[in-house]
């Protein structure tokens, strides 16, 4: 096999020309100047407004905590014409600010209830405030906020959603009061137009917030709620600041605990007044359904149920169900009122064991616990329902239902049983025999007519024998014997002559008198002393004093 020479081929590489490096480092320097720009100048985001009042292209300032953080740079229409587009650019520092949930809104002169702000704009002009978000999706689109948030993002405290009828609608900003200490404010308010009801979000500001427990009541406080029903007449006034733009007040029943306070986006029910929320405090009750067989005029919703003056309940509805096909003959024309017994009135902490108090109440009704509607107001004509004992009914308990409830008895009204005790007196006065009493009338007439006329008589005389002229000289012959005896009796005064006189002869007659008595004596003790003398007595015989003793004998 013939060999064959082989030769290396020599190949030449190519070699990158020296003139390649000036380009390369000029691109170089372009990206890092490029950079270098980028992060100097900061990131472009776009803003949404309803409007550009105050804001200028190249002037106004985005600011947080009064830190210049951003300009604007751009103001222009959108392509649709419904709002304002805003070009702006924030600082390489602020970027990781621009999250999703950042707030951005416009700080200019403002007027409030809570006064005058913004007043530093006057001079500066407006600018735009940033709230950063907590967030963690970036973006760069915003919305501009035509009003300050209520609540700051990342501020202490809670958030509360409320529901209530259209009639207790709420405006943003409106104020949260505790017994008149504004703790918070409406965040937000919204209308479902299938429920049929308003939605609104509160927020209760730090160290406020520990108030919200889960036994709070909500009510609105718009203008001066005054009441005049069967408990009487009742005023609330709020806070002036209530009382001008309205808000929303809250607060705890007194006979219950207050519970434990609330995570952010609990639920409550909004009340139109105080009195509403807190009757609403006993969710525990027991139906039963009254037929009054009287007028209910005057009885409401709402109107108490009272036992012995205590109230355990409310009237829920007047009248309920009245069309019932379920009615029995003997309540065709009856009146059913459905009325809600509330044990947790009675008890200490608001709760009460329905089960107990349903056996309590029907041993009562086995001993006569029965209803009456009476008044509670008479300038209102308002009435209460009222539940008593009647001992004395005769008629046995008789367990009745109406529409599924069970039915409790009820009596006649105090009018009504006036009225009938006047019909059952009438009855009793024409079963009366009236023929004998008026004969018996009509005798006593006579015998009167005739009695009157001799009284008529005896009083023609007396007056004839008054009109008698010696009658008539009495009171002047009275007089001047009166005057007569007025004389003689002056005459007999001590400082009279014949006063002194007699004195003296009394005082005579009496000395006279005197000297007689020893001669009186004498003759009373010897009647014959007149005739012979008086007889001598013996002669004395000495003898020594009593007290003097004689000698001894030696």
């Amino acid at each position: 096999m013939p060999q064959k020479d082989h030769q290396l081929a020599n190949v030449n590489t190519a070699r990158i020309s020296p003139i390649w490096i000036v380009p390369v480092v000029a691109l170089l320097i372009g990206l890092w100047l490029a950079y270098d720009n980028y992060t100097k100048v900061g990131k472009q985001i776009t803003l949404s407004m309803t409007n550009a009042e105050g804001i200028e292209a190249g002037k106004t300032k985005i600011k947080v905590h009064s830190v210049d953080i951003g300009q604007i740079e751009q103001v222009t229409l959108s392509d649709d014409l419904t709002h304002i587009e805003v070009i702006a650019r924030i600082t390489p520092k602020a970027q990781p600010m621009l999250v999703k949930d950042t707030q951005l809104w416009v700080v200019k002169p403002r007027i409030g209830l809570e006064g005058i702000s913004g007043l530093n704009t006057v001079i500066s002009g407006s600018y735009i405030q940033l709230q950063p978000g907590k967030s963690l999706e970036e973006t760069d689109q915003f919305t501009v906020l035509d009003q300050p948030p209520i609540s700051l993002n990342g501020a202490k405290g809670v958030h509360v959603n409320l529901e209530g009828k259209v009639g207790n609608a709420l405006r943003v900003g409106d104020p949260v009061t505790y017994q008149g200490l504004r703790v918070g404010r409406v965040v937000s308010a919204t209308f479902d137009p299938k429920q049929r009801k308003m939605q609104h979000e509160l927020f209760i500001e730090h160290p406020y917030d520990v108030l919200v427990t889960k036994n709070s009541r909500f009510w609105t406080a718009v203008g001066i709620d005054v009441k005049l029903d069967a408990q009487g007449f009742r005023a609330n006034i709020p806070t002036v600041e209530s009382l001008i733009a309205g808000g929303v007040s809250f607060g705890h029943p007194d006979d219950i605990p207050m519970g434990q306070p609330v995570r952010s986006e609990t639920t409550f029910e909004l009340f139109a007044n105080e009195e509403a929320a807190r009757q609403q405090t006993y969710d525990q009750y027991i139906e039963y359904v009254l037929l009054v067989d009287d007028t209910v005029r005057g009885l409401n919703k709402g109107a108490p149920v009272e036992f012995r003056g205590l109230r355990i309940g409310t009237v829920m509805s007047v009248p309920w169900k009245f069309n019932s096909p379920e009615r029995k003959k003997e309540f065709r024309y009856a009146i059913p009122v459905l009325i809600h017994l509330e044990p947790g009135r009675l008890a200490d902490n608001g709760q009460a064991n329905l089960e107990e108090w349903k056996t309590r109440i029907g041993h009562m009704l086995q001993r006569g616990l029965h209803a009456t509607l009476k008044s509670g107001n008479l300038l209102t004509g308002s009435v209460y329902v009222d539940l008593n004992m009647d001992q004395k009914s005769h008629k046995p308990y008789k367990r009745e239902r109406f529409e599924g409830l069970p039915v409790l008895p009820t009596s006649a009204t105090s009018l009504a049983q006036i009225e009938q005790k006047l019909s059952d007196l009438l009855d009793k006065l024409n079963q009366l025999k009236v023929e004998p009493v008026l004969s018996g009338l009509d005798k006593n007439l006579q015998q009167s007519e005739v009695t009157m006329k001799e009284i008529r008589a005896l009083s023609e005389q007396v007056n004839k024998f008054i009109s008698q002229p010696e009658l008539q000289q009495m009171p002047a012959n009275l007089n001047k014997t009166m005057q007569e005896l007025q004389a003689t009796l002056k005459g007999l005064s001590p400082d009279s002559p014949a006063y002194q006189e007699l004195t003296t002869t009394l005082q005579r007659l009496d000395k006279a008198l005197r000297d007689i008595q020893p001669l009186a004596r004498t003759l009373n003790e010897e009647p014959s002393a007149v005739l012979f003398g008086r007889k001598p007595g013996n002669d004395p015989v000495p003898q020594a004093p009593a007290n003097i003793q004689a000698p001894a004998n030696p």
